[in-house]
Protein backbone atom coordinates (compact mmCIF):
# COMPACT_ATOMS: atom_id res chain seq x y z
CA UNK A 1 0.00 0.00 0.00
CA UNK A 2 1.43 3.37 -0.96
CA UNK A 3 0.70 6.97 -0.06
CA UNK A 4 -0.76 9.41 -2.57
CA UNK A 5 -2.53 11.79 -0.22
CA UNK A 6 -2.68 14.96 -2.33
CA UNK A 7 -5.12 13.49 -4.84
CA UNK A 8 -6.71 10.35 -3.55
CA UNK A 9 -5.59 9.28 -0.10
CA UNK A 10 -4.12 5.79 0.14
CA UNK A 11 -4.04 3.38 -2.79
CA UNK A 12 -6.24 0.80 -1.10
CA UNK A 13 -6.44 -2.59 -2.82
CA UNK A 14 -9.82 -3.32 -4.41
CA UNK A 15 -10.56 -6.20 -1.99
CA UNK A 16 -9.99 -3.86 1.00
CA UNK A 17 -12.23 -1.15 -0.50
CA UNK A 18 -15.01 -3.62 -1.26
CA UNK A 19 -14.75 -5.29 2.15
CA UNK A 20 -15.01 -1.92 3.94
CA UNK A 21 -17.91 -0.81 1.73
CA UNK A 22 -19.76 -4.03 2.55
CA UNK A 23 -19.07 -3.58 6.29
CA UNK A 24 -20.38 0.02 6.18
CA UNK A 25 -23.59 -1.21 4.52
CA UNK A 26 -24.06 -3.94 7.17
CA UNK A 27 -22.79 -2.28 10.37
CA UNK A 28 -22.30 1.46 9.79
CA UNK A 29 -19.13 3.55 10.07
CA UNK A 30 -15.90 1.53 9.84
CA UNK A 31 -12.28 2.32 10.72
CA UNK A 32 -9.05 0.42 10.15
CA UNK A 33 -5.44 1.14 11.08
CA UNK A 34 -3.12 0.56 8.12
CA UNK A 35 0.66 0.79 7.88
CA UNK A 36 2.32 2.07 4.69
CA UNK A 37 5.88 2.28 3.49
CA UNK A 38 7.46 3.57 0.28
CA UNK A 39 8.85 0.84 -1.97
CA UNK A 40 12.50 1.90 -1.61
CA UNK A 41 12.15 3.42 1.84
CA UNK A 42 14.39 2.32 4.68
CA UNK A 43 12.17 4.19 7.14
CA UNK A 44 9.76 2.25 9.36
CA UNK A 45 6.13 1.95 8.19
CA UNK A 46 3.81 4.90 8.86
CA UNK A 47 0.43 4.22 10.48
CA UNK A 48 -2.73 5.69 8.94
CA UNK A 49 -6.37 5.45 9.96
CA UNK A 50 -8.87 4.74 7.19
CA UNK A 51 -12.48 5.69 7.97
CA UNK A 52 -15.34 4.62 5.71
CA UNK A 53 -18.93 5.82 5.92
CA UNK A 54 -21.88 6.76 3.73
CA UNK A 55 -21.58 9.77 1.44
CA UNK A 56 -24.08 11.69 3.60
CA UNK A 57 -22.06 11.04 6.78
CA UNK A 58 -18.76 12.00 5.13
CA UNK A 59 -20.12 15.20 3.59
CA UNK A 60 -21.56 16.17 6.99
CA UNK A 61 -18.07 16.37 8.53
CA UNK A 62 -16.19 18.16 5.77
CA UNK A 63 -14.42 21.35 6.84
CA UNK A 64 -12.86 22.56 10.09
CA UNK A 65 -13.35 20.23 13.04
CA UNK A 66 -11.94 19.22 16.39
CA UNK A 67 -10.72 15.62 16.31
CA UNK A 68 -10.18 13.85 19.62
CA UNK A 69 -8.86 10.35 19.98
CA UNK A 70 -8.27 7.86 22.72
CA UNK A 71 -6.14 4.73 22.81
CA UNK A 72 -7.74 2.14 25.09
CA UNK A 73 -6.35 -1.06 26.61
CA UNK A 74 -8.51 -3.94 27.84
CA UNK A 75 -7.09 -7.01 29.58
CA UNK A 76 -9.43 -9.99 29.39
CA UNK A 77 -9.40 -13.69 30.31
CA UNK A 78 -8.77 -14.45 26.60
CA UNK A 79 -6.02 -11.90 25.96
CA UNK A 80 -5.57 -8.18 25.36
CA UNK A 81 -7.63 -5.83 23.18
CA UNK A 82 -6.39 -2.39 22.12
CA UNK A 83 -8.88 0.06 20.65
CA UNK A 84 -8.22 3.35 18.88
CA UNK A 85 -11.37 5.48 19.07
CA UNK A 86 -11.83 8.91 17.52
CA UNK A 87 -14.57 11.48 17.34
CA UNK A 88 -14.80 14.45 15.04
CA UNK A 89 -16.69 17.54 16.22
CA UNK A 90 -17.52 19.81 13.23
CA UNK A 91 -17.05 23.54 13.92
CA UNK A 92 -20.36 24.14 12.17
CA UNK A 93 -22.09 22.23 14.97
CA UNK A 94 -24.16 19.11 14.71
CA UNK A 95 -23.62 15.65 16.08
CA UNK A 96 -20.09 14.28 16.53
CA UNK A 97 -18.92 11.67 14.05
CA UNK A 98 -17.20 8.68 15.69
CA UNK A 99 -15.26 5.62 14.59
CA UNK A 100 -13.04 3.03 16.23
CA UNK A 101 -10.68 0.25 15.22
CA UNK A 102 -9.27 -2.69 17.13
CA UNK A 103 -5.58 -3.60 17.17
CA UNK A 104 -4.57 -7.21 17.75
CA UNK A 105 -0.97 -7.37 19.03
CA UNK A 106 -0.83 -11.11 18.30
CA UNK A 107 -0.81 -10.21 14.59
CA UNK A 108 2.10 -8.45 12.89
CA UNK A 109 -0.22 -5.77 11.46
CA UNK A 110 -1.69 -4.85 14.86
CA UNK A 111 1.67 -4.85 16.61
CA UNK A 112 3.22 -2.72 13.81
CA UNK A 113 0.33 -0.22 13.90
CA UNK A 114 0.67 0.22 17.66
CA UNK A 115 4.47 0.46 17.37
CA UNK A 116 3.97 3.21 14.77
CA UNK A 117 1.70 5.16 17.12
CA UNK A 118 4.55 5.11 19.64
CA UNK A 119 7.04 6.52 17.14
CA UNK A 120 5.49 8.75 14.46
CA UNK A 121 4.90 12.47 15.04
CA UNK A 122 1.93 12.72 12.66
CA UNK A 123 -1.15 10.55 12.22
CA UNK A 124 -3.19 10.78 9.03
CA UNK A 125 -6.89 9.98 9.01
CA UNK A 126 -8.30 9.31 5.53
CA UNK A 127 -12.04 9.50 4.94
CA UNK A 128 -13.75 7.45 2.23
CA UNK A 129 -17.40 7.43 1.19
CA UNK A 130 -19.27 4.38 -0.06
CA UNK A 131 -20.28 4.31 -3.72
CA UNK A 132 -22.25 1.24 -4.77
CA UNK A 133 -20.09 -1.65 -3.52
CA UNK A 134 -16.83 0.29 -3.44
CA UNK A 135 -15.20 3.27 -1.72
CA UNK A 136 -14.05 6.57 -3.12
CA UNK A 137 -11.63 8.96 -1.43
CA UNK A 138 -13.16 12.10 0.15
CA UNK A 139 -10.45 13.90 2.17
CA UNK A 140 -7.72 13.49 4.78
CA UNK A 141 -6.94 15.12 8.12
CA UNK A 142 -3.47 15.39 9.59
CA UNK A 143 -3.26 15.02 13.37
CA UNK A 144 -0.33 15.75 15.62
CA UNK A 145 0.88 12.72 17.55
CA UNK A 146 2.33 14.58 20.54
CA UNK A 147 5.12 13.19 22.77
CA UNK A 148 2.65 12.27 25.54
CA UNK A 149 0.51 10.35 23.02
CA UNK A 150 3.59 8.51 21.75
CA UNK A 151 4.59 7.63 25.33
CA UNK A 152 1.07 6.36 26.02
CA UNK A 153 1.16 4.19 22.87
CA UNK A 154 4.51 2.67 23.91
CA UNK A 155 3.14 1.95 27.38
CA UNK A 156 -0.03 0.32 25.98
CA UNK A 157 2.04 -1.72 23.50
CA UNK A 158 4.13 -3.11 26.37
CA UNK A 159 1.02 -3.83 28.47
CA UNK A 160 -0.66 -5.60 25.52
CA UNK A 161 2.41 -7.69 24.69
CA UNK A 162 2.81 -8.65 28.36
CA UNK A 163 -0.89 -9.55 28.67
CA UNK A 164 -0.69 -11.67 25.51
CA UNK A 165 2.38 -13.52 26.82
CA UNK A 166 0.71 -14.08 30.21
CA UNK A 167 -2.45 -15.54 28.63
CA UNK A 168 -2.13 -19.34 28.30
CA UNK A 169 -1.90 -20.34 24.64
CA UNK A 170 -4.93 -22.65 24.79
CA UNK A 171 -7.09 -19.79 26.11
CA UNK A 172 -6.05 -17.07 23.63
CA UNK A 173 -8.88 -15.88 21.41
CA UNK A 174 -9.04 -12.34 20.06
CA UNK A 175 -12.69 -12.78 19.08
CA UNK A 176 -13.67 -13.85 22.60
CA UNK A 177 -11.49 -11.12 24.12
CA UNK A 178 -13.31 -8.52 22.00
CA UNK A 179 -16.64 -10.02 23.10
CA UNK A 180 -15.75 -9.29 26.73
CA UNK A 181 -14.08 -5.92 26.14
CA UNK A 182 -16.78 -4.44 23.90
CA UNK A 183 -19.14 -4.18 26.87
CA UNK A 184 -16.97 -1.26 27.99
CA UNK A 185 -16.63 0.46 24.58
CA UNK A 186 -18.07 3.98 24.45
CA UNK A 187 -18.42 6.62 21.76
CA UNK A 188 -18.15 9.50 21.18
CA UNK A 189 -14.76 10.27 22.64
CA UNK A 190 -15.49 13.31 24.84
CA UNK A 191 -14.23 16.69 23.65
CA UNK A 192 -11.74 18.24 26.13
CA UNK A 193 -14.28 20.71 27.59
CA UNK A 194 -16.75 17.81 28.11
CA UNK A 195 -14.38 15.86 30.36
CA UNK A 196 -14.92 16.21 34.06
Amino acid sequence: MTENMERKGLDLPERVRRSLASAVRERGVQARMISTQGRESMRPPQGHVVVAATEEEIEGIRGPALIVRRLEFYKTHYGPVVRLALSLYPQSGGEPFSAATLLNVSQVSGDAALTGLGRQKTLYVHFYRTEDDDLSYAFSKELSNAPEQRREAKKILKMARDAYTETPEERRSFRWAVGLAERQFELPVPAPEDEA
